[in-house]
C-alpha cells in the first residue's frame, strides 16, 4: 500500500500538486479513480467535494474529459449541506 504522501494530483503546471491528508481521503481518491462511481459520505469539511473537484480538473488538464458540470440540490437545505458554490 502507498503511503498517503506519495499519492499526488496534478491540477495546473503552475500549483502544487495536492495531496490527501488522511488515510481516508486516500482511499476516497483511490476509490474515484478506480471506480465509475463513487459516493463519498461524511461530515462537512472533510474534503469531500475538493478532493473530487481536483480530480475533475486533473482529468480536464490531462484532457481525459472535455468539460466538468458541477451540480447541487435544487431546493434549500440550509446547514445540512457542506459547500455549495
Amino acid at each position: 500500500m502507498k503511503s498517503i504522501s506519495s499519492v499526488r494530483i496534478a491540477t495546473s503546471p503552475r500549483k502544487p500538486q495536492i495531496t490527501p491528508k488522511t488515510l481516508g481521503q486516500k482511499e476516497y481518491v483511490q476509490s474515484i479513480e478506480g471506480h465509475d462511481v463513487t459516493f463519498g459520505i461524511g461530515p462537512a469539511g472533510t474534503g469531500k467535494t475538493y478532493l473530487a473537484m481536483a480530480l475533475a480538473v486533473s482529468a480536464l488538464y490531462r484532457g481525459d474529459v472535455s468539460r466538468i458540470v458541477l451540480t447541487r440540490p435544487a431546493v434549500e437545505a440550509g446547514e445540512a449541506l457542506g459547500f455549495l458554490p
